[in-house]
């Protein structure tokens, strides 16, 4: 992981913006990262803080839409559903599956990713 990336993630609460508590400039920044700042935030989706599982929710989302090339449609929704519909309020377990899903379609998307 980049020093850059660890930084970032490492203040993903840091800067709230006033209108949308989900979005930090750090959130921002790690989207534009991409792939190796959504496996950074993986261990943040379990913290036990509902904020900083939501803003890791948010990086996921924005880089997972990025590498489907799909903002809004629903090839992103069905890889959403098919890596386990994480959400930032569902229980522990929940939330680790999803997890697990997650690390395998980063680790198969980096394999798949141009040098």
């Amino acid at each position: 992981m980049s020093e850059e990336i660890a930084t970032l993630v490492e203040n993903i609460n840091a800067s709230p913006e006033p209108l949308h508590a989900d979005f930090t400039s750090e959130v921002r920044a790690l989207v534009r990262c991409g792939l190796p700042a959504a496996r950074a935030i993986l261990p943040l989706l379990m913290s036990p803080d509902e904020l900083t599982r939501l803003r890791a929710q948010r990086v996921l989302e924005g880089v997972s839409r990025s590498a489907v090339a799909d903002t809004w449609g629903g090839d992103w929704a069905l890889l959403w559903h098919d890596n386990g519909d994480y959400h930032w309020r569902a229980e522990a377990g929940k939330r680790q599956s999803a997890v697990n899903r997650w690390l395998a379609w980063l680790d198969q998307a980096a394999a798949a990713a141009p040098d």
